[in-house]
């Protein structure tokens, strides 16, 4: 049996909050993405919620899947026409004029996983209390530091850490990181980066030793707050017990 919450705040200093998130579950299989949504006005928060809103229509539109090649053929299909539509968008109204969103999903099926990237959201896997995160950060830094420019330790600390080298809707095509999950894994974590920016791993990590996923959620939010709260922070967490 799979549960889980989700909490997605504005934080003490932004006027919106631009991101969104989701959960949904359809013929067997769960989806849970989390967007952060970038650009002018309100652009960010209208990419976000475009995207989400987006995505989950569609999986909730698809007959039942068989097998990951499956769901990754209809996330190859689906996130190209998406980005392609929250492209347009930002053209053709000068209030959006340079929207994007970051993206983090996974789904879930037949105790299988698989996972999905765009920017610098982030997806981490919780087993035996140890964390692990999963997906790459698309960022500058993080390509200074796949070049040996920076150290890893670097990246976090780094003027230019939030500086996206991909987002959907800033091009006419998109590329994404594909995470196939093979581990077994007790808790599954996706958040923006008001959280993984501000509060260090060890430090969520160490949520994760004891309590329900409500008092887990609570705690990583208050951690992110008492950090500043400088940016808008959304989380989903997953508990299932996947061996």
């Amino acid at each position: 049996m799979v549960m889980y919450t989700s909490l997605s705040d504005i934080g003490l200093v932004r006027n919106e909050n631009q991101d969104d998130l989701a959960v949904v579950e359809h013929e067997g299989a769960l989806l849970a993405v989390v967007c952060d949504g970038i650009g002018g006005s309100n652009g960010g928060s209208v990419a976000s919620k475009m995207v989400t809103d987006l995505l989950c229509k569609s999986f909730l539109s698809q007959s039942r899947f068989n097998d990951l090649s499956e769901i990754r053929y209809w996330f190859t299909s689906t996130i190209s026409k998406i980005n392609e539509k929250t492209f347009r968008a930002s053209l053709e109204n000068i209030k959006y004029h340079g929207m994007g969103t970051t993206l983090i999903c996974v789904v879930l099926f037949k105790g299988k996983a698989v996972g999905f990237n765009i920017g610098d959201s982030r997806l981490y896997s919780i087993k035996d209390h140890k964390m692990t995160c999963l997906s790459h950060d698309q960022t500058y830094v993080y390509e200074m530091y796949l070049r040996d420019e920076i150290t890893f330790e670097e990246t976090a600390t780094h003027p230019k850490r939030n500086i996206l080298m991909n987002a959907v809707g800033i091009d006419s095509k998109i590329e994404f990181e594909t995470i196939y999950i093979n581990e077994p894994w007790d808790h599954f974590l996706l958040c923006s980066d008001g959280l993984h920016g501000y509060v260090a791993d060890p430090l969520i990590e160490a949520v994760f030793a004891n309590g329900s996923l409500v008092s887990r959620r609570d705690a990583l939010l208050k951690h992110a707050l008492e950090a500043g709260g400088y940016d808008n922070i959304s989380m989903i967490l997953i508990e299932g017990d996947k061996e």
